[in-house]
This record gives C-alpha cells, sequence and structure tokens, in this order.
C-alpha cells in the first residue's frame, strides 16, 4: 500500500481499517479501502496475497527455478559417432575407444610399465594411425621426453620435489609450408593414482586430446597458422613432475604462448573453467565467444587459489615456471569416485566427453587457425584480468576488471544515492523512513546471525550425538537438515520486526522497506568487494545492476507507494525481475555443494564436516533467498509453510542421529565410500652411534575424514588397537606426502616384516657416502660449520625423505643448500609432534623446522645421490663442535612400493595385508602399498 498524506492518515473518518488481528509473530493482512474526500471517490482495495496464493507463488518460482538449474547442471550433448559426424569434427565415440585402452592398462603410477610403457606405446601407436590420414598440410612431429629435474611448491604445507628420467610423449603438429614461433600448449597425464585406473583423472583428457588432434590433422580446408603441441606427461600425480620437466627442460616449451590443461576432482559432467590467466584476459575471452558449451566462473578461482580445496594442477607449474597464461579446465561432478577404484569408465556418462571435445576443439581451432587469434601477439591484452561465469551453460559475460571497477562503482553508488533521495523526499511527510531502513538492515544483519548460528549449533549437536557427515551418500538430505532450519529462521526474524518493530505498517510499505534495506546492504556490500579488487564481485553485480534498472528505474511507479497495481501483479513482476538473480545464485550454491559434499570424504580428520556443509547451507540461503524474502510481507501468512519446515527439519535430525543416518555407501546406485590409506611397512631407528635403537613393522592406517576410526570399519584389529599421537619427526612413520597437518589421527597393528617379489627385485637401501664439517666463520661470539651429507639411495620409484635440522644449547642448525635447485623456503614446515624435541645422550634437541623431499622416477631408475648441506652456528665459550660427539640432524629416508599388478581392485602385496583388507566392510575403499622406513641421526 502507497504512502497516505498526514492528514488523511489522522482523519478517522479516513483511516486504514485492518481487519485483521497480529498474533504472536504473525499478522493476519486482510484488503484495505481507503475513501478520498478531495475526489469522492474511492480507490481500488490494496491487496495482499491469502496464504494459500503466497504459499503458491513461492513454490512455483522456486520450483521452476531448481529445474532450470537442475537442467543446466546435468545437461550433456548428444554423442556424436564416427559414422555420423563430419571428419574434421569431434566424436565422442573415437574418444571412448582411446579412453577404454588407457582403463584397460590398469592403474598407471609414474614409474610403472603400464605407465612409462605401455600408455607411452599406445599413444605413439594412436599418433602414428593420425599420422597416416592426416593432411598433406600438416606435419606431425613425436618425441618421448626422459626429463629429471627439481622444484619446491608451496602446497599442502610446502616441500620440495626432486624426479629423475620420468616419462613425457610429446606430439607437435604443425603447418607444413611454414614456421611458426608460437604454439599452444595442451596437456594431459597419463599417469594414475596408486591403486586407481584413472578414468576420469586423467584417461579422459588424454582420450580427448588424441581426438581433437585427429579432427584437426586431417582438416583439409583450414590450414593452421601456429603449432600445437600436446603434452601426455607422465608424471602429474608424482605432484606435477611431467609439466615441470617440459616446460622448464624441453626445446619446444620455448614456443608456448598459452595453454589448455584438462583436469579432474570427480568424474563425468561438465568440465568447469576454474582458473584462467594470470594476466592476458584475451584467453578467458577466446573461450567465453567459442566455446559452444561455456561452463566456468570467476568465483572458483577465487575458490581454488585461496588454498580451502586441498589440490593443485599443472596450471601451477606452467604459470609459475614457464610464465605462461592458460586456461584450467577440471571435471568436478562425482566427486567421491576421485582417487580411488572407482573413478572407471562406467562414471563418464554419455554426452560428457562429446562436451569437452566440442569445446576444446572449437576454441583450438579459432587460436590456431584464426587471423583473428591474439596467440601470437595479445598486445594491449596482454595485461589486466578479466571476470567471468556462465548463465546457464548458455554463454559466458566477461567483463574487464576495469570495466568491472567502474559497473561496480556505479551500482553500488548509485543505489545509495537512490536510497538518500527517497529518505529525503519521504522524510518530508514521514520522518521516520531513513530510520525504517537502518532497522530493516538491522533487522536483515540479525537474522543472517540468527541463520548462521542456528544452522551451527544443529551441525555441532548432530557432531556430537549423531552421525557426522550423514549428508555424504544423501546430499539431498542437506535441504532438510540444514536447508530448512536455516530458512525458518530468516523468516521468523522478518515475522517477528513486522510485530514489533514495525507494528501496524503496512504490508506494502514494509516490503519496500526491507527492499530498499536489502539494497542498502548489498550495495556496500558490493562497494566493499570493489575496494577489495575481488572479481567475484561480478557476481554480485550481476544481481544488484538488474533489479535496479527494473524494480528502481524502469518500474518505480509500480512500486511506488501511491501504487494501485494489484497484489498478484506486483508479486508476478518482483519475481520476475529476480529470475536471474536467483538463478546466477542458485547455480554458484549448487555446484559449491557438488563440489564440498563429496569433498567431506578428504578434509582432513580436524575439519568437522557437518559445520562445513552447515556454514555453506546458511550462506547459500543468505545470497539465493535476500531480496525475495522482502515479499513475505505481502503474504497474509506463512504459519503452515514453517510449521512444515520445522517438521520436516525434524524428522532429518531424528533420521541422521539414528542408524539409518550411517554417511557411507557402496550400492549400484551410490557410490560414496570411507578411504582408507594402507600400508605395510617397516621401520628401523638407528641411533647417533649407529646401532640399531628401535625395529618394527606392522600395518599403518590413516583416514582423510573427520569420522575417522570412530566407525567400525569391518576390522576387529583396527577396533583394539589404539590411536597413535604424533611423536617425532613427521610422527616418524612413512608419509608418502607431508599430510601430517591434516591427518592427526592413524593406528599402527604390528604384523610381520614385509615380504614380496618387488622388494626382493628392487631392495631399499641407504649408504652414506659423504659426511664432511667445515669450519667457515668464526669470531668472537660464535664459530659457523658447513655439514656436508651424501647419500647413495636405491629402492623403489617413489621414496620420500624426511629433514629436521636439531638444536641443543648453544648450539643451533639450519638447512640452507640441498640437491633440489629451488626456494628452499617452500619446502620449510612447522614441527606437528606432541614432543617438540628430540632426546639422544640425556640432552634435549628441539626441532626448529622440518623439510619433506619427494621423489619420483622412471622405469630408467639410477642409484639416487641426495646430498644436504647444513650450517651450524655454536657459541663461542663451547668446545668446537665435533660432529662425532652430538648430532645435529634427523633425517629419514623411505621407499614406496607399489604393486605391479594391473588388476582393479589392486591385490594386496602382502599376506598380511591381503587378510586386512579381506575384513573392511564394502563401502571402504582402501589404498595400500608396501613401505621400508629408516631414521638417522647425523
Amino acid at each position: 500500500m502507497g504512502y497516505l498524506p498526514g492528514n488523511i492518515m489522522h482523519n478517522s473518518s479516513s483511516s486504514v481499517r485492518h481487519r485483521g488481528q497480529r498474533n504472536g509473530s504473525q499478522t493476519h493482512r486482510h484488503s484495505h479501502t481507503i475513501e478520498n474526500h478531495q475526489g469522492g471517490k474511492q480507490e481500488r482495495k490494496k491487496e495482499v496475497l491469502t496464504q494459500k496464493q503466497g504459499a503458491l507463488f513461492f513454490f512455483v518460482y522456486f520450483s521452476v527455478t531448481f529445474f532450470v538449474v537442475y537442467y543446466s547442471v546435468y545437461y550433456l550433448p548428444k554423442p556424436k559417432s564416427l559414422s555420423d559426424a563430419k571428419t574434421t569434427e569431434f566424436t565422442e565415440e573415437g574418444a571412448r575407444k582411446h579412453l577404454h585402452s588407457f582403463v584397460s592398462l590398469g592403474h598407471r603410477p609414474a614409474g610403472s610399465v603400464a605407465n612409462d610403457v605401455d600408455a607411452a606405446n599406445y599413444i605413439v601407436n594412436s599418433v602414428s594411425q593420425i599420422k597416416a590420414k592426416a593432411s598433406p598440410f600438416v606435419k606431425i612431429e613425436l618425441e618421448t621426453q626422459r626429463p629429471t629435474g627439481s622444484f619446491t611448491i608451496d602446497f599442502i604445507g610446502g616441500f620440495a620435489s626432486y624426479y629423475a628420467n620420468i616419462t613425457n610423449t610429446l606430439v607437435r603438429v604443425s603447418p607444413v609450408d611454414k614456421s611458426s614461433h608460437h604454439a599452444l600448449l595442451l596437456n594431459c597425464h597419463t599417469d594414475s593414482v596408486n591403486g586407481a585406473p584413472g578414468a576420469s583423472d586423467d584417461a579422459i583428457a588424454c582420450a580427448v586430446l588424441l581426438e581433437v588432434m585427429r579432427a584437426i590433422a586431417v582438416d583439409r580446408t583450414h590450414p593452421l597458422l601456429h603449432d600445437i603441441i600436446f603434452l601426455f606427461n607422465g608424471a602429474e600425480e608424482n605432484v606435477l613432475q611431467g609439466s615441470h620437466g617440459f616446460i622448464t627442460q624441453h626445446p619446444w616449451a620455448k614456443r608456448v604462448k598459452a595453454f589448455i590443461n584438462l583436469e579432474a576432482a570427480g568424474a563425468g559432467g561438465k568440465e568447469i573453467v576454474f582458473q584462467t590467466g594470470p594476466s592476458n584476459p584475451w584467453l578467458a575471452l577466446a573461450w567465453a565467444t567459442h566455446a559452444p558449451h561455456p561452463f566456468g566462473t570467476i568465483f572458483a578461482q577465487e575458490l581454488f587459489q585461496s588454498g580451502i580445496i586441498p589440490s593443485d594442477t599443472d596450471f601451477r607449474i606452467f604459470r609459475d615456471y614457464g610464465k605462461v597464461p592458460g586456461i584450467d579446465l577440471a571435471y568436478m561432478k562425482n566427486g567421491y569416485v576421485y582417487h580411488t577404484w572407482y573413478d572407471n569408465v562406467d562414471m563418464i556418462l554419455p554426452g560428457c566427453i562429446q562436451r569437452a571435445g566440442d569445446n576444446i576443439l572449437a576454441v583450438v581451432n579459432h587460436l590456431v587457425k584464426s587471423p583473428f587469434s591474439l596467440l601470437p601477439d595479445p598486445g594491449s591484452y596482454r595485461h589486466g584480468a578479466i571476470a567471468f561465469t556462465d548463465f546457464l551453460g548458455i554463454f559466458m559475460m566477461t567483463v574487464p576488471l576495469r570495466m568491472l571497477s567502474i559497473m561496480n562503482f556505479i551500482f553500488s553508488v548509485g543505489p545509495l544515492i537512490y536510497l538518500l533521495r527517497r529518505i529525503i523526499f519521504q522524510s518530508e511527510e514521514r520522518p521516520q523512513y531513513g530510520k525504517q531502513i537502518i532497522k530493516g538492515a538491522a533487522t536483515i544483519v540479525s537474522s543472517w546471525v540468527a541463520c548462521i548460528l542456528t544452522v551451527l549449533l544443529l551441525a555441532i549437536f548432530i557432531t556430537k550425538f549423531g552421525n557426522s557427515m550423514a549428508f555424504y551418500s544423501r546430499p539431498y538430505l542437506v535441504v532438510f537438515l540444514y536447508g530448512f532450519p536455516g530458512l525458518a529462521v530468516l523468516l521468523i526474524a522478518h515475522l517477528i520486526a513486522a510485530s514489533t518493530i514495525f507494528k501496524n505498517e503496512d504490508p506494502w510499505r514494509l516490503e519496500t522497506i526491507f527492499f530498499d534495506s536489502y539494497l542498502f546492504i548489498w550495495s556496500t556490500f558490493l562497494f566493499q568487494l570493489n575496494y577489495l579488487q575481488l572479481q567475484s564481485s561480478l557476481i554480485i553485480l550481476l544481481c544488484v545492476m538488474p533489479l535496479c534498472l527494473i524494480r528502481c528505474v524502469f518500474l518505480k511507479q509500480v512500486f511506488g507507494f501511491n501504487s494501485n497495481v494489484s497484489a498478484v501483479v506486483k508479486v508476478s513482476i518482483c519475481f520476475t525481475v529476480l529470475i536471474p538473480h536467483t538463478i546466477i545464485l542458485f547455480s554458484h550454491s549448487w555446484v559449491s555443494m557438488e563440489l564440498f559434499i563429496p569433498l567431506c570424504g578428504r578434509l582432513g580428520t580436524d575439519v568437522p564436516p557437518d559445520l562445513v556443509i552447515g556454514l555453506l547451507t546458511a550462506l547459500s540461503l543468505i545470497f539465493v533467498f535476500h531480496f525475495s524474502l522482502s515479499l513475505i510481507h505481502a503474504v497474509k501468512s506463512i504459519r503452515w509453510i514453517l510449521a512444515l519446515m520445522v517438521l520436516l527439519s525434524l524428522g532429518a535430525v531424528c533420521f541422521s542421529i539414528s542408524s539409518y543416518g550411517f554417511p557411507y555407501a557402496v550400492t549400484n546406485d551410490i557410490v560414496a565410500p570411507k578411504r582408507l590409506y594402507v600400508q605395510h611397512t617397516s621401520r628401523t631407528f638407528y641411533g647417533f652411534d649407529k646401532k640399531i635403537t628401535l625395529e618394527d613393522s606392522g600395518i599403518w592406517l590413516n583416514t582423510m575424514d573427520f569420522p575417522g576410526f570412530k566407525i567400525d570399519i569391518g576390522s576387529k584389529a583396527v577396533k583394539e588397537s589404539p590411536l597413535i599421537p604424533c611423536r617425532g619427526l613427521f610422527c616418524h612413520f612413512p608419509f608418502v606426502l607431508p599430510v601430517n597437518k591434516i591427518v592427526k589421527t592413524s593406528k599402527y597393528i604390528p604384523a610381520d616384516r614385509p615380504s614380496f617379489q618387488e622388494i626382493k627385485v628392487k631392495p631399499f637401501s641407504v649408504k652414506l657416502l659423504e659426511h664432511k664439517v667445515t669450519k667457515i666463520l668464526e669470531n668472537s661470539t660464535s664459530r659457523t660449520y658447513k655439514k656436508r651429507l651424501l647419500f647413495a639411495v636405491d629402492g623403489p620409484s617413489h621414496m620420500t625423505v624426511h629433514i629436521a635440522p636439531l638444536s641443543s644449547e648453544g648450539v643451533s642448525s639450519s638447512l640452507t643448500r640441498w640437491i633440489v635447485n629451488d626456494n628452499i623456503d617452500h619446502s620449510r614446515s612447522h614441527p606437528t609432534s606432541i614432543t617438540p624435541t628430540l632426546v639422544w645422550g640425556n640432552i634435549h634437541y628441539e626441532y626448529s623446522d622440518w623439510h619433506f623431499l619427494y621423489y619420483g622416477s622412471g622405469l630408467h631408475k639410477e642409484t639416487w645421490k641426495p646430498w644436504f648441506e647444513f650450517t651450524i652456528t655454536q657459541d663461542s665459550n663451547l668446545p668446537p663442535y665435533d660432529h662425532s660427539l652430538a648430532p645435529t640432524v634427523e633425517l629419514a629416508i623411505m621407499g614406496h612400493y607399489y604393486s605391479t599388478e594391473r588388476k582393479i581392485p589392486v591385490p594386496a602385496q602382502t599376506h598380511d595385508l591381503k587378510n586386512f583388507l579381506d575384513d573392511l566392510h564394502d563401502w571402504v575403499v582402501p589404498m595400500s602399498w608396501v613401505s621400508v622406513y629408516e631414521n638417522h641421526l647425523f
């Protein structure tokens, strides 16, 4: 209802007659009749929606939005067959043949015959067949690279990586009649993690690239202007070693001007653009313009680069070591099967490959064939950044950062000016309007806080008394468990405000007050995002902008205080205006849930997943429903809607805390397993006197989720074994990666020393070749020495080294140089041991820094000779340092033996492993291998 002049409002004969009474937190609003004494006419009735009308409007609107978003997220194009498609078109049938061939090789760890020989040979044979049918206008060259190198990486705590003779297979497709000095790099990796067939990660990408290569090679109509380099790198799962070997050492790398990398964090579905750049906005623009099925968002880029997600890709290597811009693509649907034996061909839905192939081929054709391509010379497009997001996968919106800043400023300051004018205008007749907007904003912020607290308290309750992660195998449960309670709190907060702070206020005026309050909050939020230069502000801009233009400018008369438009029309217009806003935010929330719910299975043992998903749900509600919540004030009653939501929520809570809320499931329809990392290991500890101080063997167990070992996984030995606290250098256990800060609960079950054929063929051996101490500086306060250690290490293709310089009273030690030729600071990590000291000879030695070194090699393995140099500083009042008297370094070296079997699931390597794995429940997915651990003091 519009604003009524004061002389009418205070005239008893023309007052607004409310025929309903406010009861508790709910107001019964009927129609209002106004008599106009000046004209003698009776204005049309100002209506509100009945309870049924309101429920119908909200239900239809959000149901339609749900199905639109659902269709857009899961829509996949029809696969093309070789017989139906043109020879220059991408076909899923052709790519699937390659995919089946890769997966049939079994698991393919780097350094295995399956990866370094069989996968490489398959690529060579496939390229030979492509070459035989290629256009005479293209030249195809093939090379095998076996690089050796090293680098450090600031990832999962930071560590160093050393590789030797790993296998990369490279193909260059170039124009035959001229030499191009500009190349586009397309990257995939042939290796898989131990125990997984790696269909999505990353055989599907290599299959797509082979089919893209075929389609380009046979094209006789559109000649190449620039080179394409296909990198089938053989050591990505060795933490990005293959890409580093290429970009830093191969001569072709100097010609690379841009790259496209295809990865996976799930299986099937749509590939999402989740990283672009750095700078070079022309590349993202090329994808947005030419990919027929664009799907991506700048929000995913900022989320991934924040480090919240425990993963990384070759994008980092090409960006940091090659200084090359690129596009990072990843499959993210069904993250439950990521790095498990369920990552098989059956998980890749029809149309998934076709979609990726169509997108990549179209963009590649533009970049290497079009005279308008900016690949050879981006010019002014080399600098700056670009924000992007798709709309239902139909098209992708891109906005340069400078333009985004200008638009953000306009649509953050503009609404504030608009609100200020309304406040000044209304204050002439009703001076309380400005205060009402402030009260409305306070109500909204309070409702958000209440929503978040309610959901988090509910999550804490379920975590403590129920089944943590009950939603894990039932994602829909999140709606009932956290969605409805959070939404109910938001609604109740509005109703309480309507019955107290805004008592007796006209319902449509109240709707306008809350709309203006939301506009004030989100405009201020957009201004802050713009100040921080966050490109994700594009998403908020796309929500605020249409509301400002349509409701506040073009249709301001419809929503003015004196408008006589019926309630049904107003609500219909409101929901129509909200369509793009709701779809954009709903899509982002949906994709976030698809990512984070499966991710709860590997977030670590310290992160309560219910709190993560609860918080994500609350934030999604706040973003998706914010403007639409103002419309509840135009509805007569929503009491039964609230009652229904509360009832469904209580049912979900009861379900979650009962035995039915068990989080894991592996059936024909659901694959949501529990991950278990199993190492059959032997450990040997040597004292400073080179004598063995401890020797044992057993099965070392780790999980990556919060329930950990609180849930019976099937093994009686696990149930009876205590948790092992972290004591000593990297807990004195054979971590293959430095995940000690994520994995803080483990178990160790005594077992026989591991013995199997592979360990006999490649016995693990550590020999000290050199131990040299040299004084390099002495002054009145201290003496400085350099200690150099050189080893000869033989064993498997995967090894790790843990290093801890030791300090005691008056003596400090630090690692200053080593075999890795890169920034040593990136390999440092803070000790996580509950015992921060090591005791030897009644002296306590303190840990200062820990260092982690990962080693991976190809089949052509030679004796590895790592060396380390330490700087030792000693107080001058102490006797001169004698390295034979006291240790200054603790160093552990371990070998990791992966199975050579091709069968999936991979059979156990030892008898003890087999007996243990046979006892596990079928919803447990183990990744098992054998390791040998040696710990030394020097």
